[in-house]
């Protein structure tokens, strides 16, 4: 089982609220002059930089449900939410309270490293507990001020660039910065992370910003500005910080063990709080099922997951499964492919009533041959170790970045970069496919275009429900976004005697024309200001020199 080390966030000289904390010694006095004075107070202050990241208007929610569902890979599926105001539904307003929470929350993480990196800048190295420790603390905590930024950049577009710590209303207002200019500060602060953080085989937990992981956050935002709206060619720039991390020899893919397929162990182990620091990176670490820790519960497996709705089994967790994999991402696999039936279950629960306990029900032949879709499973509570289970937290770690998403971006760089694939690119994607079981691709085959098109169906089926579906839809373009949603919704016939799924229906019933199936619903709200959120009316109102995204 991980351990967890807490330490507490230093309120009373950051100005946050009592809940915003981590747990450890009290210090008698809080004033600036002893809270940064050792490198116990430092590390506790930094720890306070990463603490936003768990709360489920974050990573412990919002961030991989709620605002990435609605896509053409994850669904909202109960039928009772029909015409509900929802987020995944893009039947929401600008006083959405996800909106709010998370928008507030991304920039609590800011301002609280803003407000790191100011007091520790000058401090004495001795004070740090040594020069490197010191630049170690700094560059953590601008990798981390990069990540909240490369979230708001991702769902809302330009956004106020703060980089010092805000302490009142007036300090507050700020003009909106242009994505390009949010960028250019991520890179810049991740450059020193890739630089002064630790390697990472020097933490034993994948918990912490590292070198290689600064190094995948860059190439990942280094193809996020090389497509839309930015469109600045960073190709280049994302192929080299990519082959940093592999040619780094740190990281590699969790293989077969016991019969059991890699990828499938992969999350087999994460569910069972097990680290993989090779493959899985960079980790937000949850507690759960009752620890009384102040709000660092996870929802992985429990509102995302496989439906399982009896309280008294023991060993198997209460799981509402809120959210379905689509049939658009059940058709991407080969049968051979292990993702298949990892990220979608071929088996469900029921409960004998007289024992209270759960029994898995395997899908018969035929049913499996009728399938289209199902629960998003790719967490699952049966692996869970920390006893008892409970129906409102679990303890499952969220995955920022894996390996696997470096091996696809090499994959995609090289592919631009070169106009068309390599054998670089192939033995990236292959590499991949190899450890799924998937059939391997001679890059022969493909062209610029066609390649390209392998590489975006290999993300869906690598990376589904991992956070990161709507940007890159978005990064692939406007049409493309609005095209892949809209499929939901599609109530057009395949028609190709050469697939399985000849005279299948392309999106989800509407039943006789009207809107009565919320698995559609995202595509028939969809409007072309579905693009970017909303900034939040609370951000309007207190900053009156922020504008507002199109359409809103």
């Amino acid at each position: 089982m991980k351990m967890k080390k807490m330490f507490l966030y230093i309120i009373g000289i950051l100005g946050f609220s009592a809940c915003d904390f981590l747990e450890t010694d009290v210090f008698d006095d809080l004033s600036e002059t002893t809270v940064y004075n050792d490198q116990k107070s430092c590390e506790a202050g930094l720890a306070g930089v990463y603490d936003p990241l768990t709360d489920g208007k974050l990573y412990g929610g919002n961030l991989y449900l709620t605002f990435d569902a609605g896509s053409d890979l994850m669904i909202y599926n109960k039928q009772y939410s029909i015409g509900t105001t929802m987020l995944c539904l893009n039947n929401y307003s600008t006083v959405d309270t996800n909106l709010k929470n998370t928008w507030y929350y991304l920039y609590t993480g800011i301002n609280r490293a803003n407000d790191f990196i100011v007091k520790m800048t000058d401090k004495p190295a001795d004070m740090c507990g040594d020069e490197r420790n010191k630049k170690r603390l700094l560059a953590e905590a601008k990798g981390l001020r990069a990540l909240y930024y490369m979230n708001l950049v991702s769902y809302w577009g330009d956004v106020p660039l703060r980089l010092q710590p805000t302490a009142s209303l007036d300090q507050q207002k700020m003009k909106r910065s242009p994505q390009i200019k949010v960028y250019e500060q991520i890179i810049s602060d991740l450059e020193v992370a890739a630089t002064d953080c630790l390697a990472a085989d020097e933490w034993d937990n994948p918990g912490h910003i590292t070198q290689t992981t600064a190094l995948a956050l860059l190439a990942r935002t280094y193809m996020w500005m090389s497509g839309y709206p930015v469109y600045a060619d960073k190709w280049k720039e994302a192929l080299e910080c990519a082959r940093k991390v592999r040619d780094s020899g740190l990281h590699e893919l969790v293989q077969a063990r016991e019969g059991i397929n890699g990828y499938q162990q992969l999350f087999m182990d994460m569910c069972a709080d097990k680290y993989n620091v090779k493959e899985s990176m960079f980790e937000i670490e949850m507690y759960g099922n009752d620890l009384n820790i102040t709000r660092e519960s996870g929802s992985f497996g429990l509102s995302i997951g496989i439906t399982q709705g009896c309280h008294t089994d023991p060993d198997h967790g209460y799981c509402y499964g809120f959210y379905d994999g689509t049939k658009i991402l059940f058709r991407m696999y080969e049968d051979t492919d292990a993702r298949k039936w990892w990220n979608f279950p071929n088996y469900s629960f029921r409960e004998d009533k007289s024992t209270g306990l759960v029994e898995k029900v395997y899908r018969t032949e035929n049913d499996i041959k009728q399938m289209e879709d199902g629960n998003a499973a790719k967490w699952r509570r049966e692996y869970e170790v920390v006893r008892p289970l409970t129906q409102y937290s679990t303890s499952i770690n969220v995955p920022v970045m894996r390996y696997s998403d470096v091996l696809l971006m090499i994959a995609e760089a090289a592919n631009e970069v070169n106009g068309g694939p390599t054998q670089e690119a192939e033995d990236a994607i292959n590499e991949v496919r190899s450890r799924a079981g998937a059939s391997k691709i001679k890059f022969g085959n493909y062209d610029l275009v066609t390649f390209r098109e392998l590489v975006r169906d290999e993300r869906a089926r690598e990376l589904c429900f991992e956070g990161n579906r709507k940007m890159d839809l978005r990064r692939w373009g406007k049409d493309y976004y609005e095209y892949r949603i809209k499929m939901l919704a599609d109530q057009n016939i395949i028609s190709d005697p050469n697939s399985k799924w000849d005279g299948k229906m392309v999106g989800y019933s509407l039943l006789s024309g009207t809107n009565t199936n919320i698995k559609a619903q995202p595509a028939i709200e969809f409007q072309s200001k579905h693009i970017y959120f909303p900034i939040p009316e609370a951000e309007m109102s207190t900053n009156t020199l922020c504008s507002q995204n199109e359409g809103w």
